[in-house]
């Protein structure tokens, strides 16, 4: 990583850090994961606290510096500028908390430095339009997403002892679908009834899948 230059990423986490720090997780297209030490922002002077809220959209000027004493080396954030917000991703308790829900996996998969530019493109994209989709879109847009995270993390989810609990239930057929097809979930339309037996079936596809690659 150079010493100093501006990258563009999504604000995940952060964690306050002694009086006035915090540690931010940035994601950015290029290097995926980096974590930011970001310098008196908990002030109330601080002009770049505001830029650090999760599920964000951020210019950030990064700078490496050496620690005096045990010579470690640190990435600090510069300069902050807010490029999206997702107003309406925000004022949508149930779209935010799906946002939020991404990044929690994205976490459990990847380590810093792991770059992952379409899963940035895909999240990106996921944000600006959860608020305008229905339910139904929404289950499908995050199993979607989830697979395509699971794909790029080189994990191939075990469906063989998978049993749906109805003939009704379409959820292995549509999985099947979005694991070869991920960029088409656009394409799928759902009843509320597939939809839930879509969320019930990825929720147990990705707790079996993570407790054996865990």
């Amino acid at each position: 990583m150079p010493i100093s230059r501006i990258v563009s990423a999504l604000v995940f986490t952060r964690k306050n850090s002694g009086e006035a720090d915090r540690i931010v997780t940035f994601f950015t297209k290029e290097e995926g994961l980096i974590r930011v030490i970001a310098k008196g922002v908990r002030k109330i002077p601080s002009a770049r606290g505001g830029h650090l809220e999760p599920c964000t959209r951020v210019s950030v000027a990064l700078h490496e510096s050496r620690a005096r004493i045990s010579g470690e080396v640190g990435i600090y954030a510069g300069k902050i500028e807010t490029e999206e917000y997702f107003h309406t991703l925000r004022e949508d308790a149930d779209a935010f908390s799906r946002a939020c829900g991404h990044i929690r996996l994205f976490h459990t998969l990847f380590e810093a430095g792991q770059a992952a530019p379409d899963i940035f493109d895909a999240l990106l994209q996921a944000w600006r339009v959860y608020p305008t989709l229905s339910h139904a879109r929404r289950i499908v847009m995050d199993a979607s997403l989830s697979l395509r995270m699971i794909h790029h993390a080189g994990i191939v989810p075990d469906m063989r002892s998978w049993n749906t609990n109805t003939t009704k239930d379409t959820s292995r057929a549509v999985i099947k679908y979005l694991t070869e097809y991920p960029s088409h979930a656009s394409r799928i339309s759902l009843s509320e009834e597939d939809a839930n037996f879509l969320q019930r079936g990825m929720k147990d596809l990705l707790t079996k899948t993570l407790m054996v690659y865990s």
